[in-house]
This record gives structure tokens, C-alpha cells and sequence, in this order.
């Protein structure tokens, strides 16, 4: 690592040992030797550190300002034990608001409050083992993890009241806790579902939506992608039982309910009808609706009206031929070929190659199908995601750098002018001070202003399309842990894949078992008809045989 940075050995302990203290690198003992350690990046954990002001405004709007408080100051720290997080929490209030309401016991609870809500969590602490190495062990017991040791309060008080710079030494020194960026992103997915809940229906029914998905979090782990079930008798008790219930939804919750069930967006999934529905969220429909939507969107944006028909067409039906493609998105040929080739080029749409023949001896042609590979374009969109969001932040940093004395400037003059105001300075003397920059300064700053509050807006929005792709990559891929059969994985399995296994089951079952073994034989898909019915002609140990294939043509595939 020395020889890669160039750096002095000191200053590359120093930078490894603060991006550990703010959990953006771990290290483990190396296979080879098990007194190195290898270090390795968390890439979630260094592309979080974009969403810490959503953490602090997600925090104050859920609790308060001594939780938003707390947060914050170990969003600083990275790893802190609680006496010390509650100890500078105080001393930062007691500096900002003299007369504060907030004492160290109201900020104990407070700490409660987020670890029982699982928003922070405990780091590992150091164990020893039998075998001394000069790695340290790591451990955290799971019963542990958001359990909050006592707490010497007394004696943090005293502390506060003389004005004491540090805390000294205290019971909970050896247990520190970091922010929980998991559960964030489960509030963050909630918030993103609950939007969509909203625009979809209206308001009062993403206040419903918001109180399904905390009765789900209630009853089902957050990773599971297809929740427990929940009753219409208790859904509408919790209903019945909030303090602030809207009236709206009060009265038409059936009404309410039926929609979000029976909308194609698919936010609820009524499974039963036992004590009046039974009803669960499946997170891998919802969430590639959203990827479906959010891609629908960046091509219509990109290349237009036109490629986003073909490109939702050939979604829709799974694959097809260059000629079905454009008979069917009444396109004229030249234009769909252009725009077919274009997402080809760009990776949203894929080629799959069928054999077709008839002849033993004449060459084997073949035909190309396109179809969309959505986990392999929500892969390249997230990537270009990521540009775009690295692009905004560089471009909106150069234009601050570039006009940094203007700005400055200006910030001046509204400093100045406000204080002016408070004295209650005449009229003359503000004018003058107003006047100190031209018209052209005080409209370029304007114009940078704009700029600037564009590039913010550009990078939350893109944010929540980060957020929406990677959930249904998390939820959707065979590389989540949640592996499903290839079938079920992927809805846009070839049927002749599937014919083909199921014919290999017969072949298998008629030939010897060594014979079977050298694998399937390719199927090569005919234009004959035998008294009217397909075929596909196949070869395998110098015979020929016949297998009736299902009742579709060439043009009906998928």
C-alpha cells in the first residue's frame, strides 16, 4: 500500500486507521498469513456518505432535535461510545441555545429511542482467542447489538455544570456504536414506496400505505422479499387506534384498501381471504415495477418517444424478431432499425440466437430474437447513475470555486444588510450598501445560485433512482441471497429452453445412462408441418426423429 500511494508508512496508518474510525474500510486476517491483515473498501458504506444530511433530516422528522443532535455528532465521530456522544450532544446544545430544554437525561432517552429503533448499532468488541495473533478478533454477540449498557449519568452532570472539556473516564469506554446505514435504507425504500403509493392514488392513501409498512416492519424481518400476511380486521384496528387518523381514510378504508390491492402497480398483494383479506407486500413485484418505470423514464428521456415503444414492447413480450418489432410499434422500418440499434448499442436491449435447419448436411442457419435483460440493464443504468451523480457534484464544485470571491462578496453584503436591519438603519444607508455590487454581479450570483440548487435537486433525484435499482437488484437477482430456480428468476426464460429440458428428461429416460451423460443435443427449429402441425427436426446418434413442439409458430415465441 506504501508503494502504491507513495506516502510515508505513518501517514497511511493514520488515513487507514479514520476511514476504519468511520466505517469505510474493514480489514480481516489473510488466508496466507494470519498475522497480516488485509484491508478492503465498504462501497455502500463510502457512497452513504451522500445521504448523511437525508439520515438528519429523516431523524428530526421522525423524533426531534435531540435525536437529530446525536446523530449527527456521531455521523462525526464514526464510532463513539454513548457517554461520549451524550456528553457532546449536551455541551453542543448548552453552546447553541443557552436557556435549551435538553438536559443529558432527555438526550440518554433520546439514545434509547434510536437504538431500540435499530438506527444505531453496537461495533464489534475486541475477544481474545486461544491462538495469539496480531490481528485482533472482532466479535459482537447478536442479543447485543442494540442494547444499551448503564450509563453514569451523576457524574456526567457534574461534568456539565463545571464546564469540564472532557469526560474522563467512564464505565461504557469499551463500547462504541456506529450509525446503522441498513436500517436507513429500509426507511428511505419505505419513504420511496409511500411516495409512489401517493402519486398513484393521493395523499390519503399513502398515509395507509405508510401504516401497512409499519405493521409489515412489525411483523416481518426487513430483507425478506415477500412479507407476513396481515388481516383486514387488523389493519383497520390499527387504523381505528391512531392518534392523528384522517377522517377521508377513516371512512372509505375499504375503498382505499381495494385500490392499492387491485392496482397493476402491485403495492399490495391481497394472498387470502381469512378474517377479510389476507394481504402481504412482495417486494421483488413492486420493486421491478419501479425499475421498470424509472428505465422506461431515462429512455424516453435519452432516445426518445419511439425507442421507449420498442423498448417497452420488447419488455412486454419477452422476445422478438426485428421485422415482428416493427410491424407491431408501427414504426417505420428505417426509424426502428435506428432506434433498435441505439439501445442495442447502449445495453438496453439483448441479442439471443436460435439454430433453425432442416437438412443434415446443409449449413445450420439461424434467426436473432431481442429481448431485455432487466437485471443487466438496471446494471448499467445504476452505473450511469453513478456518473451522472459524480459529474453533478464535480461541475457544481466548479462553479462555487470559480465565482468563490463573488460569492463571498455577496454572502457580505446580506450579512451586513441584515444586521444593519436589526439596528434599524435608515433606507439611505441600506441603498448604499445595496448598491456596492452592480446589477451584472447581482444577477450572475443569481444565476450560480440557480445552477447550484438545480444540481442538488438533480442529485436527490438521482439518488432515489439509485435507490430503486439497487432494490430490485437486492431483491431480484440470483446473486441476492434469496436464490430462486432460474424459471422463476428470470419471467423472460425462453419457452424453448424449457422444452428443450423437458425433452432431454424423455432422451435421457430412452437411452442408456452412458449415453445420456454426453450432455443435451442442440434443437434446430423447422418449417415443415406433418398434417398440419410443427415439428422440430432433431439428430442425435445418427437417427432422426420427430418431436411434436408446442402449438405456437416461429413469430410467437415468448
Amino acid at each position: 500500500m506504501r508503494k502504491m500511494t507513495k506516502n510515508e508508512g505513518n501517514n497511511v496508518k493514520k488515513a487507514l486507521a479514520i476511514m476504519i474510525q468511520h466505517n469505510l474500510v474493514q480489514f480481516q486476517a489473510s488466508e496466507r498469513n494470519n498475522n497480516m491483515a488485509e484491508y478492503s473498501m465498504i462501497p455502500n458504506n463510502v457512497y452513504c456518505l451522500l445521504r448523511y444530511s437525508k439520515y438528519l433530516y429523516m431523524i428530526k422528522r421522525i423524533y426531534g432535535t435531540a435525536e437529530e443532535v446525536l446523530l449527527e455528532v456521531l455521523l462525526n465521530m464514526g464510532q463513539e461510545s454513548a457517554s461520549s456522544v451524550i456528553f457532546q450532544s449536551a455541551k453542543r446544545l448548552k453552546e447553541a441555545n443557552e436557556e435549551s430544554s435538553e438536559d443529558h437525561t432527555s438526550l440518554h432517552q433520546a439514545f434509547l429511542r434510536l437504538a431500540q429503533d435499530h438506527f444505531i448499532i453496537r461495533c464489534p468488541k475486541l475477544v481474545e482467542t486461544e491462538i495469539k495473533t496480531k490481528i485482533p478478533n472482532l466479535v459482537v454477540e447478536e442479543s447485543e447489538q442494540f442494547v444499551v449498557p448503564h450509563l453514569e449519568l451523576g457524574a456526567m452532570a457534574k461534568i456539565l455544570r463545571e464546564d469540564g472539556p472532557q469526560l474522563g473516564e467512564y464505565s461504557d469506554s469499551k463500547i462504541v456504536w456506529r450509525v446503522n446505514h441498513q436500517r436507513f435504507d429500509v426507511e428511505m425504500r419505505n419513504v420511496v414506496l409511500v411516495n409512489a403509493a401517493a402519486r398513484r392514488v393521493d395523499t390519503t392513501a399513502g398515509e395507509l400505505y405508510h401504516l401497512l409498512l409499519k405493521l409489515w416492519r412489525e411483523c416481518s424481518p426487513p430483507d425478506v422479499p415477500i412479507t407476513n400476511t396481515l388481516s383486514f380486521n387488523q389493519i383497520k384496528d390499527a387504523v381505528r387506534k391512531l392518534d392523528s387518523c384522517n377522517p377521508a381514510l377513516l371512512e372509505h378504508f375499504d375503498q382505499y384498501l381495494r385500490v392499492l390491492y387491485e392496482d397493476s402497480s402491485c403495492l399490495v398483494s391481497k394472498v387470502g381471504d381469512a378474517g377479510g383479506g389476507q394481504f402481504v407486500l412482495n417486494y421483488e413485484i413492486v420493486f421491478e415495477n419501479l425499475a421498470c418505470a424509472s428505465l422506461d423514464s431515462i429512455v424516453l428521456e435519452k432516445f426518445g418517444s419511439k425507442a421507449l415503444r420498442l423498448f417497452r414492447l420488447t419488455r412486454i413480450q419477452k422476445y422478438m424478431e426485428e421485422n415482428q418489432m416493427q410491424s407491431a410499434s408501427m414504426i417505420p422500418a428505417k426509424e426502428s432499425k435506428m432506434y433498435t440499434y441505439k439501445l442495442l448499442e447502449h445495453n438496453f436491449l439483448q441479442l439471443k440466437e436460435l439454430k433453425k435447419g432442416t437438412s443434415n448436411m446443409a449449413p445450420v442457419k439461424s434467426f436473432i430474437l431481442f429481448h431485455v435483460d432487466l437485471a443487466q440493464v438496471a446494471r448499467t443504468a445504476l452505473e450511469t447513475s453513478y456518473k451522472g451523480l459524480y459529474n453533478a457534484m464535480v461541475r457544481q464544485m466548479h462553479e462555487v470555486s470559480d465565482n468563490k470571491r463573488l460569492l463571498e462578496k455577496h454572502e457580505r453584503m446580506e450579512t451586513l444588510l441584515e444586521s444593519m436591519k436589526a439596528e434599524g438603519s435608515p433606507e439611505e444607508e441600506l441603498a448604499y450598501i445595496a448598491d456596492s455590487m452592480s446589477a451584472a454581479e447581482k444577477s450572475l450570483v443569481a444565476k450560480i445560485n440557480s445552477m447550484c440548487d438545480n444540481l442538488t435537486l438533480g442529485q436527490c433525484q438521482v439518488d432515489e433512482t439509485v435507490l430503486i435499482l439497487e432494490g430490485y437488484l437486492k431483491f431480484n437477482t440470483p446473486n441476492s441471497k434469496f436464490g430462486k430456480r432460474k424459471e422463476d428468476r428470470d419471467p423472460s426464460a425462453s419457452w424453448s429452453s424449457r422444452y428443450e429440458k423437458s425433452n432431454r428428461k424423455q432422451r435421457i429416460n430412452k437411452y442408456p445412462l452412458d449415453m445420456a451423460k454426453k450432455g443435451p443435443t442442440t434443437i434446430h427449429f423447422g418449417s415443415q408441418n406433418v398434417n398440419g402441425r410443427p415439428y422440430d427436426t432433431m439428430r442425435r446418434y445418427g437417427e432422426k426423429k420427430l418431436v411434436d413442439a408446442p402449438k405456437r409458430s416461429r413469430g410467437d415465441l415468448g
